[in-house]
């Protein structure tokens, strides 16, 4: 449990990036996209320092370096858990909203308002007329 300290500096800088993410995504765009944002950074964020720190502790073995292998173990554990806890995060956020990342269908109007129905009607009268009054091509007599 004593060993744990090494690994405050990775989750401090993963709490971190979380929180500019986070931040910046719910202030420009929404609480959603900035969560669902979040989730996609982390998990491959998560995914290259797991990688990264799986091969940190193959090399320490080969070297025989148990110093390097308890650190670099200890933050692969890390990067591993996070890894784990993100696509929870994932699977949890994808159930509460289950539609979000569809494209929205365009909606179609069933009853006009009388104000376009009346402009409508106004163009198809008088927009030739109108038309021909303002041309500025238009040859006069």
């Amino acid at each position: 449990m004593i060993r744990l300290y090494r690994i405050i500096p990775l989750l401090i800088l993963m709490a971190v990036v979380a929180a500019v993410v986070y931040v910046i995504m719910s202030f420009r765009y929404s609480s959603d996209r900035a969560k669902a944002t979040l989730i996609t950074v982390f998990t491959w964020l998560t995914i290259v320092l797991s990688v990264f720190f799986a091969l940190a502790t193959l090399y320490a073995i080969f070297e025989d370096n148990g110093t390097v292998i308890e650190l670099a173990g200890s933050c692969l554990a890390t990067t591993l858990v996070g890894l784990g806890v993100t696509r929870l995060c994932n699977h949890i956020f994808k159930k509460n909203h289950p539609h979000y990342g569809e494209e929205v269908a365009q909606a179609t109007i069933i009853n006009e308002s009388i104000s376009s129905r009346f402009a409508d009607a106004f163009r198809r009268a008088f927009g030739e007329a109108v038309k021909e009054t303002f041309d500025p091509n238009r040859k006069r007599k």
